[in-house]
C-alpha cells in the first residue's frame, strides 16, 4: 500500500518505524518540511520516498496520514487536492477533527486516531474512530486498536494519554526510594519495569475495582493503598483529567 505522511514529527516517525519494522509491506511518501527526520528515515529504510511538496505526497498515496503542526493545518489542507478514492487518517490531536474533515473535502474515508510513541515498538493502544475493517487491518500490527463509538470517546481516551509523564515521574520517585534503601539503580529500574508491565498485562478485560480489593487484610498492599487514599493520591489521577479533557474539548 502507498501511504503518505503530511508532517513527519515524533508520532509520525514512530508510526513509520513501526510499519517498517514489519518489512516492506508498504511504501511511504513523506512531506519534505522536517528535513532531518525525513532524511534519517529515508537513509534507514529503502521503502521511503521524500517528496518535493505536500501535493506530491497526496498525489502519490492511496492512504494519507495527516500529522502536521496544528497552527495552520486547515489552511494548508484546503490548498491541497485530495482524491475521492483516498483513505485519510488524521492524527492531529489539537485541532478539532471536524475541521480537518471539512478541509480535506470529498474523500473515500476519514478516520481519527490517537497513537502513542510506543507504536514504534508495535505495542500500546491506538484509539480510532470510526470502526472499519480497513483501519483494523492496517493498524492492528502496530498495537491494540480500540475503536471509539463517537469522537467524544476519542477525546476521553486522549485525556488518559495526558498521564504518561505522570506515570514516569512516579517511577522516578520510586527509583529514588529504592536507591535510598541501598538498591542499585539498574536493579531498581529492571525490577519496577517488569513489575508494572506484569500488572498491566494481567488487567485486560478485568474489573479494576475487584482487582484493587484483592489484597490480604492487614497486608502490605492494604497498608499502602489506605495511606494513599487518605491523602487523596489515587483519586487525584482522575481529578487532574477534568481540566485536561476540558482543554481537549476547547481545541
Amino acid at each position: 500500500m502507498k501511504i503518505g505522511y503530511l508532517g513527519v514529527g515524533i508520532i509520525a516517525g514512530c508510526m513509520i518505524e513501526g510499519f517498517c519494522g514489519l518489512g516492506e509491506q508498504h511504501h511511504f511518501y513523506l512531506s519534505p518540511r522536517n528535513v532531518q527526520k525525513t532524511t534519517e528515515l529515508a537513509a534507514e529504510y529503502s521503502n521511503i520516498t521524500v517528496c518535493e511538496s505536500n501535493q506530491h505526497v497526496v498525489d502519490a498515496s492511496d492512504v494519507v496520514v495527516i500529522s502536521m503542526m496544528a497552527s495552520n493545518i486547515v489552511d494548508v489542507l484546503k490548498g491541497l487536492k485530495f482524491r475521492p478514492d483516498q483513505q485519510i487518517i488524521n492524527v492531529v490531536a489539537t485541532t478539532p477533527p471536524e475541521d480537518v474533515r471539512e478541509a480535506v473535502g470529498t474523500v473515500g474515508s476519514f478516520s481519527q486516531i490517537i497513537p502513542l510513541p510506543s507504536i514504534k515498538h508495535r505495542t500500546g493502544p491506538i484509539a480510532a474512530y470510526p470502526e472499519s475493517d480497513f483501519l483494523n487491518k492496517l493498524l492492528s500490527p502496530l498495537g491494540t486498536v480500540v475503536f471509539a463509538n463517537t469522537l467524544d470517546d476519542i477525546r476521553t481516551m486522549q485525556a488518559i494519554t495526558g498521564l504518561i509523564a505522570t506515570f514516569y515521574d512516579v517511577m522516578h520517585n520510586l527509583a529514588i526510594f529504592c536507591e535510598s534503601e541501598g538498591l542499585a539503580h539498574d536493579r531498581a529500574t529492571s525490577f519496577m519495569s517488569a513489575f508494572f508491565a506484569s500488572l498491566a498485562e494481567n488487567i485486560k478485560d478485568a474489573d479494576f475495582d475487584e482487582l484493587a480489593a484483592e489484597m490480604t487484610p492487614g497486608g502490605l498492599n492494604e497498608m499502602a493503598v489506605t495511606a494513599l487514599q487518605e491523602r487523596g493520591a489515587t483519586k487525584a489521577w482522575a481529578d487532574v483529567l477534568v481540566p485536561v479533557i476540558e482543554r481537549i474539548k476547547k481545541a
